[in-house]
């Protein structure tokens, strides 16, 4: 089942997003995902994407099985209107976009449909505020989360690149 979070689930959240930066940090080439040191860390991040949610009318969606919670997504919407950023209305059309910002099923819950029904609540819900696109950020290295993504319809579109300078010789 697929509901909006409660404050009852927050503790499963958290141990979540604790586990999903584990992974992140474990696979991110780059190194600039470090795990937390503990789970006041993970805690403190979701208050914050909790927070996102209520300020810029998103949600976090959880799926739950026989009470307990398997999964999670976080969304929030950013609507730009033309004149409110010069630099932007160059470049861009005004739009309202919906912005997946974390989604994490729990390993031994994985293919079994929960992230594609987590990520269909979540387009859904994009969908009845009249965003015209969904925009999310996912590591290059995370290669089954890119193919659940292409696999409903999303397109690579941006390429962030880092160079690493703590080792970096100036001379070449």
């Amino acid at each position: 089942m697929i509901r909006e979070m409660n404050i009852n689930d927050r503790k499963d959240i958290d141990e979540m997003q604790f586990e999903l930066q584990k992974y992140f940090s474990k696979i991110d080439q780059t190194h600039e995902s470090q795990p937390y040191k503990d789970i006041n860390d993970a805690h403190r991040y979701m208050q914050k994407m909790i927070d996102d949610a209520k300020n810029m009318d998103g949600k976090i969606f959880v799926a739950e099985e026989k009470d307990q919670i398997i999964g999670f997504i976080q969304g929030v919407i950013i609507e730009h209107r033309k004149g409110e950023d010069d630099f932007y209305d160059l470049i861009h059309n005004p739009s309202k976009e919906g912005w997946a910002g974390l989604l994490f099923v729990k390993p031994e819950y994985r293919g079994s449909g929960t992230g594609q029904q987590l990520l269909n609540e979540m387009k859904n819900y994009f969908i009845s505020k009249n965003c015209t696109s969904i925009r999310l950020l996912v590591l290059s290295d995370n290669k089954h989360a890119i193919a659940v993504y292409e696999k409903n319809g999303f397109m690579r579109h941006d390429l962030e690149m880092i160079l690493k300078l703590d080792n970096y010789n100036k001379n070449t």
